[in-house]
C-alpha cells in the first residue's frame, strides 16, 4: 500500500466569485472549499475549449486529495456545488502507469546492438497521472450516477454540446456516484530491464 493522489479534473464558472465544492470519497469528505473558477457575465452550458487546457475536454485540476492504492474497486463518490458551475471531467490518480524512452543498446562487448535494448524511465509511477481506468466512449468508470438522489440519466440529460464524460453540476446540485479504480491499473514500479 502506497499513498496516492487524487486530482478532480474539470472547470469552473461563476458569475461571482469562486465557486465552492465538497467531495467525499469512499465514505470520508475529502475536500471542502473553493475552486479556480472562471468569472463571467454568463455561466456557459458546456466548458470552454480555452479553459479546459486537458485535452479541451475535461478542464483543469480543480481539487485534489490522497488515497491509497490498495483501495481499488468501485468506490462511492459524492460531489456537491454551490456558487457556480462546476463541468466534471474525471479523477486522475498517479501510480497508473510510468514512460520509458529507449536507451542504447548494447552488444556484450559493449558496442551497440539493435538486439538488447536498455530503457531509461523518465516519468516514475509516483509522478504519472492517468485514468484509473480503462476509459472507452462506453464508460468512463462511472455507474450508478444520480443528481440530487434521483437517477440521472447521462446521455440523455445534459444536452448534445458536452461531448463525452464531462457533468455538469450546477449550483445547489449534487450528484453520487461509483467510481471504478481498476486494480490492473495499479503500477508501484517499474519493470527491469
Amino acid at each position: 500500500m502506497v499513498q496516492r493522489v487524487v486530482k478532480l479534473i474539470g472547470s469552473a464558472y461563476s458569475t461571482g466569485s469562486d465557486v465552492h465544492v465538497q467531495v467525499t470519497y469512499n465514505g470520508v469528505e475529502v475536500f471542502n472549499g473553493t475552486v479556480q473558477t472562471v468569472v463571467t457575465d454568463e455561466v456557459p452550458v458546456h466548458p470552454v475549449t480555452d479553459d479546459t487546457p486537458i485535452g479541451g475536454w475535461g478542464g483543469k485540476e480543480l481539487c485534489m486529495f490522497e488515497t491509497t492504492t490498495d483501495l481499488t474497486g468501485e468506490i462511492p463518490v459524492i460531489i456537491s456545488v454551490t456558487g457556480g458551475t462546476v463541468f466534471f471531467g474525471n479523477f486522475w490518480m498517479n501510480y497508473t502507469g510510468f514512460v520509458q524512452v529507449i536507451g542504447e543498446s548494447i552488444f556484450s562487448d559493449n558496442s551497440a546492438s539493435p538486439d538488447q535494448v536498455i530503457w531509461i524511465t523518465t516519468v516514475e509511477p509516483d509522478s504519472y497521472y492517468s485514468d484509473p481506468n480503462v476509459n472507452t466512449v462506453e464508460s468512463d468508470g462511472i455507474s450508478n450516477l444520480t443528481k440530487n438522489g434521483e437517477p440521472w440519466a447521462f446521455r440523455t440529460d445534459v444536452g448534445t454540446q458536452l461531448g463525452n464524460w464531462v457533468y455538469p453540476i450546477r449550483d445547489g446540485e449534487t450528484i453520487a456516484f461509483d467510481f471504478f479504480v481498476d486494480p490492473e491499473k495499479v503500477r508501484l514500479t517499474v519493470p527491469v530491464n
